[in-house]
Order: C-alpha cells, then structure tokens, then sequence
C-alpha cells in the first residue's frame, strides 16, 4: 500500500525535528517537512492553503472559525508555547513604569490579531486593570517594513488600530520613541542594541 504524502510546513524546534531529519517516520505517511520561520508558514497557510498540514497561528485560526467557509481543522497539538510577560518593551523615556502606565500610550503590534499580542492584552486586561482598548495600536513590520495583516480586521470602532508608514519599522519607532511600547514575539533589535533605551515592562518577568 502506497503511503500518503503530506506537506507540513512548521518551524525547527527542537520537539519536532526528529520528524523534519527523519529519525521519527510517521506510519503510513510520507512526510515533506517544509522548514521555516512561523511567520512565513502562517501567512502562506492562510492566504494561499499551501500545505496539507501546518503549524497555525491560535488567534488567527480563531478568527478563520467565525467566517464561512472554515478552511482549517485543528489538532491538539501545540508545538509552541510562552508565558509572554517577558515580550512586553517599552521605551525607557516613556514614562511607563508598571502596566497601567501603558493607558492612553502608543503601542506597537507587527499584527493586531498575531497570537502573541492577543495573549498579551489579556494579560494586561485580566490582571493589571489595563483595557484593551486604552491605547492606540500600531501595526506594521517589526525588523523590516511592510508587514500586513494575514486576516482582514474587522474590529469594534472602540479599538484603535493605525499602519505605520511603508519604510518604518516598530523596532526602530520605539528606540526613537514614536511609539511608547511594543507588544511582540520576537525580542526587538533596539532591546539588544538600544543602549538602555528600551526595557522590558516586568524586568523580572519569570
């Protein structure tokens, strides 16, 4: 019997790379393990349906559920998991020194509806009395300019979303200071590069 071929775009972790160099084969099942970063494999997923299988984005397939049709299925699988306290920064001239600081602040989401900035604003929101819709959002690529939603947003008029320019980037704007902090997945070059000028919002965050 001839085995099912399946493509799984997914990223190198460590607990999945025993499938990606073949040391783990799936039975009944000849797998193509496409490696790369999660932020390409989401938005050819969504977009385009390219591969069979894919590591998904947990807010953006929560948003895929509410529309017609439902393209995806998901398996309880969760190859990626963070307690996001420490991805908060925020630009140490700010003024915001503990989270309710953030209210009425510019703050900056590569994708509004990018997993780890929903987990973030209900963090703040649940446990530091920070609404989600206190502060203006800034959406647009974090290290390179032009990143767009994967998802149309189709948001309450209470929530305050606004594209940064086509050749700016939000790493760049929160070491200047044009926004005052950045809710992201990936630690921001001006972090590591800043001189101070960039913090985390809970220093001590584990």
């Amino acid at each position: 019997m001839s085995k099912l071929k399946l493509t799984f775009g997914c990223w190198n972790y460590d607990r999945t790379r025993a499938l990606m160099d073949g040391s783990v084969q799936p039975d009944g099942i000849d797998l193509n393990y496409l490696n790369m970063p999660v932020e390409e494999t989401f938005f050819r997923m969504l977009r385009h349906k390219e591969f069979d299988v894919a590591e998904m984005s947990l807010s953006s397939y929560s948003v895929s559920m509410s529309r017609d049709p439902r393209p995806f299925v998901a398996i309880p699988v969760f190859p990626s998991r963070f307690f996001r306290h420490s991805c908060i920064y925020v630009n140490a001239n700010s003024g915001i020194r503990e989270a309710k600081d953030l209210i009425g602040k510019k703050v900056g989401n590569p994708e509004y509806q990018m997993t780890a900035p929903v987990w973030i604003r209900g963090i703040l929101s649940d446990h530091y009395g920070v609404p989600v819709d206190s502060v203006t959002y800034f959406t647009g690529g974090e290290e390179e300019p032009g990143r767009s939603e994967k998802i149309k947003l189709d948001l309450p008029p209470n929530i305050k979303v606004q594209s940064i320019g086509p050749q700016q980037t939000l790493a760049q704007m929160l070491l200047d200071g044009e926004i005052d902090a950045l809710y992201t997945a990936r630690m921001p070059s001006s972090f590591l590069k800043g001189g101070g000028k960039v913090k985390r919002l809970f220093e001590d965050y584990e």
